[in-house]
């Protein structure tokens, strides 16, 4: 460590809410940041208004100075390293890999604060394919970046239980919540040279990007991988299907305990208290749900109005 407050010159580098609560907690404890890197601003909203990534947002309200390249791969997006000199990069949800040139500057090394314990569900999406996959664990992992996907040594991992009714939305919180303590105690031992990290097994799994796409409910497959996929979509892209009134969004649901055979997808009943729709096992009952252009609302408030009906099949 050699800058003022006795820390490395630091650049930050992240983008979504997730990254946030990470650079606040280095600028608490007293990191000597010299800069920020963030996504290009990106249009928002229904008007599509263009604005900065939350990231930026931050980080200007406390007069860090940022950049925003197009490409690191350019070099003259790359002309904040011989400017802010930094000895260690701190990335978390960055959203780009990072190029060698990048990689190779700060002698403290590019250190990854990623979603999940690795070698487990490396890429851009660990949270969603961890609860979609019904995970009962996650966590958080902290790295030293290299050229793959992910694939750099470990030197910290902090466990993180899933609730029965976890959502991307919740564990994110808490990730939130629970990682930047965590990072700022661990990168401690690191940079003493207490914490080494350790090489990753080359197998892993992977969490590709989501597309909207892969919102669409499988009702093939069993009804507790429905719920799984339901909680794991929220809050984007939202898990949806294909129905006579439209594309429909499901909030919230739940897998009964029925023993009832029919085409999956197909309506088995609708009341107040549910949409049962049958699985390729089991049943799934639909409790929230939005129809486009709405909001999302309970299901007896929309098996009151223009609805489909029992036997339609769902996809």
């Amino acid at each position: 460590m050699t800058s003022e407050g006795g820390s490395p010159r630091t650049v930050f580098m992240g983008s979504p809410d997730f990254a946030v609560p990470f650079l606040e907690a280095l600028v608490r404890a007293r990191y000597d940041v010299r800069g920020v890197v963030t996504q290009p601003d990106r249009p928002k909203g229904r008007g599509q208004e263009v604005s900065p990534v939350p990231v930026k947002r931050w980080a200007l309200d406390h007069g860090l100075p940022v950049v925003s390249p197009l490409s690191l791969r350019d070099p003259a997006g790359r002309d904040f390293l011989p400017r802010w000199e930094p000895e260690l990069i701190v990335v978390v949800a960055y959203g780009k890999i990072l190029p060698e040139e990048v990689l190779a500057f700060p002698r403290q090394g590019c250190v990854n604060v990623h979603a999940s314990l690795l070698p487990s569900y490396r890429g851009a999406s660990p949270i969603v394919w961890a609860i979609k996959n019904g995970e009962s664990v996650t966590g958080l992992s902290l790295m030293c970046l290299d050229r793959g996907m992910d694939t750099g040594p470990v030197f910290a991992a902090l466990e993180i239980p899933l609730d029965p009714r976890e959502t991307t939305r919740t564990l994110t919180d808490k990730m939130m919540e629970q990682g930047p303590d965590f990072m700022l105690d661990r990168l401690r031992g690191y940079l003493s040279g207490e914490r080494v990290p350790v090489a990753q097994p080359p197998e892993g799994t992977l969490a590709p990007l989501l597309k909207k796409e892969d919102g669409r409910i499988p009702f093939s497959g069993t009804a507790a991988a429905v719920d799984c996929h339901v909680r794991a979509m929220n809050p984007w892209p939202g898990a949806f299907f294909s129905s006579s009134v439209g594309t429909v969004k499901v909030g919230e649901g739940k897998v009964l305990d029925h023993e009832v055979r029919g085409v999956p997808g197909t309506v088995l009943s609708l009341s107040p208290d549910g949409i049962d729709v049958a699985c390729g096992e089991g049943v799934f009952r639909i409790l929230a749900l939005q129809r486009e252009g709405g909001r999302m609302i309970p299901v007896g408030e929309f098996v009151s109005g223009r609805r489909f009906q029992p036997g339609e099949i769902l996809s």
